[in-house]
């Protein structure tokens, strides 16, 4: 009897945290059946909500994997090595990323493959009205600034 009531606890505090937990970003009109009926049609997998972003090159999104379909996952971006998030350079990296993920229009990741922590290793791209950013880029990007033309 006394490991049930230490099992239901457990789930109780589960829950409370996750209902407590505010997402980052959610694209509510995604959340329909045919939502898959108005994207574009793309080799990557619609991004419903990024529920946390852990630091420039890793978030937690739900991903609208096929009709009646979604995954909750660990990203990692492909070819994105950021600071850490306790950096001063990954505590700015983190703050851009999240910047351009909330006034994100559409989210996509494009599957590469898993990282030895078993997250999936994708290229995501960020769309904004008629523009697209590589969030890959952006980070790499944030690290090191282009060098100016003629500079």
């Amino acid at each position: 009897m006394k490991r049930f009531t230490l099992f239901g606890l457990l789930i109780v505090l589960l829950v409370t945290v996750a209902v407590a937990s505010e997402p980052v970003k959610v694209f509510d009109d995604l959340w329909d059946q045919d939502a898959t009926e108005r994207l574009p049609s793309s080799p990557g997998y619609p991004v419903l909500a990024v529920t946390e972003v852990h630091d420039a090159d890793t978030f937690e999104a739900l991903l609208h994997i096929a009709p009646r379909l979604i995954a909750h996952v660990d990203v990692r971006l492909a070819d994105a090595y950021a600071p850490e998030k306790d950096t001063p350079k990954g505590k700015e990296l983190r703050e851009e990323v999240m910047a351009l993920i909330k006034g994100a229009d559409r989210i996509v990741a494009l599957f590469r493959g898993y990282d030895k922590f078993g997250r999936w290793l994708c290229s995501v791209f960020v769309y904004h009205g008629d523009t697209c950013a590589d969030l890959s880029q952006v980070v790499r990007d944030g690290i090191q600034p282009p060098i100016p033309e003629g500079g």
